[in-house]
């Protein structure tokens, strides 16, 4: 993982923890330089990261300032890390309802961008908060981007098992969201009637260099969970 998305992850987990509340703002670039040990380049790339993601916005001359923005109850659609790094490690538990090896069908292959038949890890699981469901997750990774997906890791971030542990570098995902209506199977899971509203969340994550590596969806509590999106003029 390049530095700069190295150092944008602590400063989120630090605004995220409440360390910067007190005070508005974060350091300035020469301070956030000198914690880091790094140019001024790099933190500056950081902060860039952090304003895209609507964390902080900056002040010619004042600052950067925290967004007012409550991010433990809106699923910030701005972050490719999503849902999990903004919810208290407490309160959400995640429950695997199936993690098996299958083979790319055409559909897959051509979603995938990769050969059909090539082995596919599929995933299904679903996401707790306070101890009730608010999302049904199914996700699939490339076996040749990702060689081994275990429930362990199913279980936790994933997110992190590919950025800390098999060092690779997310570039960017791409979200499409519509409204439909519940499957009587996620209505189960989610606790609410067939045929109830739900938001469906489909999307595709990259590496920095372009090769997917993940399609997913997830089918939303339409009760329990919001999405937030930040948006910044072109000029």
């Amino acid at each position: 993982m390049a530095k700069y998305h190295e150092i944008s992850t602590e400063l989120i987990k630090e605004i995220v923890d409440g360390k910067y509340s007190g005070q508005g703002k974060l350091p300035t670039e020469k301070e956030l330089s000198e914690h880091f040990d790094t140019s001024r380049n790099t933190i500056r790339s950081a902060i860039n990261l952090l304003t895209d993601e609507g964390y902080v916005y900056k002040v010619q001359g004042s600052g950067i300032y925290l967004r007012p923005v409550n991010f433990d109850e809106s699923t910030n659609l701005n972050l490719i890390k999503g849902f999990s790094s903004e919810q208290q490690s407490e309160t959400s538990k995640i429950k695997i309802l199936k993690l098996e090896l299958i083979q790319a069908d055409q559909r897959l292959a051509s979603e995938l961008n990769c050969d059909v038949g090539e082995a596919l890890y599929y995933l299904r699981r679903i996401r707790y908060v306070n101890n009730e469901p608010v999302r049904v997750e199914q996700s699939y990774y490339r076996q040749e981007v990702v060689p081994y997906l275990g429930r362990e890791i199913a279980e936790a971030s994933i997110y992190d098992y590919l950025t800390q542990n098999l060092k690779l570098q997310i570039g960017f995902a791409d979200r499409k969201i519509c409204a439909d209506y519940l499957a009587k199977e996620d209505a189960e899971l989610l606790g609410l009637a067939e045929n109830d509203p739900a938001l469906v969340v489909k999307e595709k994550t990259y590496l920095s260099n372009g090769q997917i590596v993940n399609l997913g969806e997830a089918v939303l509590h339409f009760q329990k969970i919001s999405l937030f999106s930040s948006a910044k003029s072109s000029e």
